[in-house]
């Protein structure tokens, strides 16, 4: 049996290829920041996926990167961490707020001084807690902190073989997730109770943990683009919405799909069939060197034509890799160019006031049809 994993050599090149980029800028270092829920930037660098705390990568323009931590998490963070310089700070501490007295934590003065840090990126920036960026920016300076996302986006973008393959296996397992519910659901069981049989199955079968909270969303909770599943029972002649996705080795995937239990009204057929068209016609026009926006705007226009325009919400397509949901969204106003290497999620969802969906499987961007990730049950499951 094959074992998924990003080999430690891999994660040696990752801080090689954004040291080569940081030394055409004025930055010093960068610091990738992630959390819990997040976790994608250090885990990238570093392997490491905080529980409870937060967690910081500082990569220097020369020299060994450090992975920062909270103060509960060096006999965790020994346990995985790819980077063997770990330093423990209290900025990364969990929530409630322990104080810690007695136990010795670095602070920013002693790290930016001892490195020469003069100026700094950070990536993960919309997360960054005010707390770090002020602890940061008294010592820096507020015009010496920038943005760094984009920086990291450029080794990012594009997946190795090895990111490759570790999603191909979750999208494996994640199909295996979807199966369980086909082959136990029923009328009266819960969403809470079918998004649990999805996550027992993939988690039997070799993932790590769930991409994302699994969603079941029926009946008038179909309707919602980001959810959670509840207690609500599921019923005959509604809609109800499956996303159910795998993580392996850090890496997520998802398939998305509708199900209907006994009746289903022609209306709700035919709205579920654009939607599964929509989604069958991106994967279609998602090839190398197509700009961007242009399959976005071809698929709403399909959507459109068929009197859905009001059902939109996103453009039909967005990054995967570590996270699901990463950039970039394939969006009308998207002006990059599909190039190989590139992962994405195919994510149509539809929404009326009283009904909604999603269709969604992974591809990969190659120099033909684009590789796809699933297509398992890929039509209208009326059960």
């Amino acid at each position: 049996m094959k074992n998924f994993i990003i080999p430690d050599s891999e994660f040696s090149e990752r801080t090689k290829k954004l040291q080569s980029v940081l030394a055409s800028t004025a930055l010093d270092a960068i610091l990738v920041f992630s959390t819990e829920s997040e976790p994608a930037g250090v885990r990238y660098f570093s392997d490491y996926w905080p529980s409870f705390e937060t967690a910081g990568v500082l990569v220097p323009k020369t020299g060994k990167p450090f992975l920062l931590i909270g103060p509960e998490s060096m006999a965790f963070a020994k346990s995985r961490s790819k980077i063997e310089e770990i330093i423990k700070m209290k900025d990364f501490r969990e929530s409630s707020m322990p104080d810690y007295p007695g136990t010795k934590l670095v602070d920013w003065n002693e790290i930016l001084g001892d490195y020469k840090i003069k100026n700094i990126g950070i990536a993960g920036w919309h997360m960054l807690p005010h707390t770090i960026y002020k602890n940061i920016s008294e010592i820096l300076g507020i015009e010496n902190i920038s943005e760094a996302d984009e920086i990291i986006r450029k080794i990012t973008l594009k997946k190795s073989p090895a990111e490759l393959d570790c999603l191909r296996e979750a999208a494996r397992i994640s199909e295996l997730g979807f199966k369980a519910v086909l082959e136990n659901i029923k009328p009266g069981m819960t969403e809470a109770q079918l998004a649990g049989i999805a996550t027992g199955a993939m988690m039997a079968n070799g993932a790590e943990s769930t991409g994302y909270p699994i969603w079941c969303c029926s009946g008038p909770n179909s309707t919602q683009a980001i959810s959670r599943p509840t207690h609500r029972k599921v019923q005959e002649a509604e809609i109800i919405h499956f996303s159910v996705g795998a993580k392996v080795a850090g890496y997520s995937a998802s398939i998305g799909r509708p199900i209907v239990l006994g009746q289903c009204s022609d209306e709700m057929r035919k709205f579920m069939q654009v939607g599964l068209d929509a989604e069958n016609m991106t994967i279609d026009l998602m090839r190398h060197r197509t700009v961007a926006c242009a399959v976005a705007k071809k698929v709403q226009a399909f959507i459109t034509e068929k009197g859905y325009r009001d059902s939109i919400l996103y453009g039909p397509a967005h990054g995967c890799g570590q996270m699901e949901c990463e950039f970039p969204f394939i969006e009308t106003s998207s002006d990059f160019i599909l190039d190989q290497g590139m992962v994405f999620m195919v994510d149509v969802f539809l929404a009326k006031p009283d009904m909604g969906f999603r269709w969604e499987d992974g591809i990969i961007i190659t120099d033909g049809k684009a590789e796809e990730l699933s297509n398992f049950k890929r039509k209208i499951n009326i059960l």
